[in-house]
């Protein structure tokens, strides 16, 4: 398991000190932490925090790591530290802070925390910006007066992006999310989601446009809390029911800021994506599995292709998809669901969200074929108030192939980007490409293309 080292600069608000310990020369230093790389580091570090010297904490920003040194975390202290509670630490005064080992731009940043100018950093990025949340959420409720517990779990943050649950004394807790670059599309998607389709997201009590941020009440649980085979029956259906009211809605969503990727998106890049996978191929080094050959990844464009034509034949309509489907991302309310976290969202078959929802199931689960057949039958028992049996059981054999190379697709932006040439990205494509290939090889695909 891999692990990441970060620098911790923790800030006292009131005095605007920075904690500091003593290395073996008896010089003044950040102490540092190792958190798990597969795990939310922010989270980790609040743990960190709190279980090894007792401190409440937020995260305020991130200072990218260098060659020359570690990333270093702006932390912003919430809990009272009277002297004697310090320990080892030995506050560094504003005035100081030069003292410190930090690199000019990690400097720059730390003393952003403590400006009121907005246009300097971040809002989330400031010392008091939960206070500011805090007064911006009473402010959308002037009827009542929302005790607060100071209770802050925060999952993410930097960057301009923040993932926050404050709990709440006199009702549900309350979920600030905020999106930074490259994700800003999210908050237009979330407020047109919110317009459009309300019954399908979690209470949105507040937006604003400036912050790229939003509040939402609190309701049910993550579906992982709670995976059963009747849970994820409802969750797809709701998940078709979601699509079908969104047809009318693709159009504005896109606007929005989902990504089109219509089967007829797919097929108009397949020359440029088999020719991506042609290099991604050429570039391979292990010889655990041998690379696809570019005859035959020219053999896969053609299949894809035909697949295309055959699933837009269906005449099925485009509707919002989802495309990070996960038991996170679904909320179970009773005997309702509710779908977060949109920023991959796009406009394209319906079919292909549930098909990533099967892949989870095969890959998660022992009995997976029982599984897969009933949520099937649960899904499709929604799809027969618009498509016929033969159309749905039809896509279901086509929408194996067709959304491994949409997920490859994703938002597109890759085909134009450095990130094509990246190692770890050239690894994916070839996993995808040997899917892709297995699949075409399914004799339940085969007879349908054969239709």
């Amino acid at each position: 398991m891999d692990n990441r080292h970060y620098r911790l600069a923790f800030i006292l608000p009131h005095t605007q000190a920075v904690l500091a310990v003593e290395d073996e020369e008896g010089s003044e230093m950040l102490p540092v932490v190792t958190v798990r790389s597969n795990e939310r580091f922010v989270e980790q570090l609040n743990c960190i925090a709190a279980g090894r010297w007792h401190l409440e904490t937020v995260v305020l920003d991130v200072n990218a790591e260098t060659l020359t040194d570690l990333p270093c975390v702006l932390m912003e202290v919430r809990s009272e530290c009277p002297p004697r509670s310090l320990g080892d630490f030995r506050p560094v005064s504003a005035d100081k802070l030069s003292a410190l080992p930090l690199s000019p731009e990690a400097r720059t940043r730390l003393q952003a925390c403590f400006s009121r100018d907005s246009s300097r950093q971040h809002p989330f990025a400031k010392v008091g910006w939960i206070e500011d949340v805090q007064n911006w959420i009473q402010e959308g409720a002037p009827n009542r007066v929302i005790r607060f517990t100071g209770e802050v779990r925060q999952l993410n943050a930097g960057g301009g992006f923040e993932l926050c649950r404050l709990g709440v004394h006199n009702g549900p807790a309350y979920w600030l999310k905020a999106v930074g670059p490259p994700n800003l599309h999210e908050f237009s998607i979330t407020q047109q989601l919110a317009k459009s389709l309300p019954r399908y997201l979690p209470p949105i009590v507040a937006m604003r446009e400036d912050w790229k941020a939003w509040v939402m009440e609190e309701e049910g649980h993550p579906l992982e809390e709670a995976f059963t085979l009747s849970n994820l029956k409802a969750a797809v259906a709701g998940l078709a029911e979601m699509q079908a009211e969104s047809i009318p809605h693709a159009q504005t969503l896109g606007k929005a800021g989902c990504t089109d990727a219509s089967i007829k998106a797919i097929e108009a890049h397949l020359p440029a994506i088999r020719e991506y996978l042609e290099e991604a191929m050429a570039q391979q080094t292990s010889v655990k599995v041998a690379p696809l050959e570019r005859s035959r990844l020219r053999e896969l464009e053609g299949i894809l292709r035909s697949a295309c034509c055959k699933m837009q034949d269906l005449g099925i309509p485009d509707t919002l998809i989802h495309n990070d489907i996960n038991a996170g991302n679904i909320l179970v309310c009773g005997a309702r669901c509710l779908f977060i976290d949109w920023a991959e969202a796009q406009i394209g078959n319906p079919f292909m969200t549930l098909q990533h929802v099967c892949a989870q199931i095969a890959r998660d689960m022992s009995d997976h074929d029982k599984w897969r057949s009933d949520i099937r039958n649960s899904y499709k028992g929604i799809w027969r108030n618009w498509l016929s049996d033969s159309q749905i059981d039809e896509a279901y054999a086509l929408m194996p192939i067709l959304a491994i190379v949409s997920c490859l697709y994703g938002r597109g932006t890759w085909l134009s980007s450095p990130e094509r040439d990246l190692p770890h990205f050239q690894l994916y494509a070839r996993s995808l490409a040997r899917h892709i290939d297995r699949a075409a090889r399914s004799e339940e695909f085969e007879e349908a293309l054969c239709q």
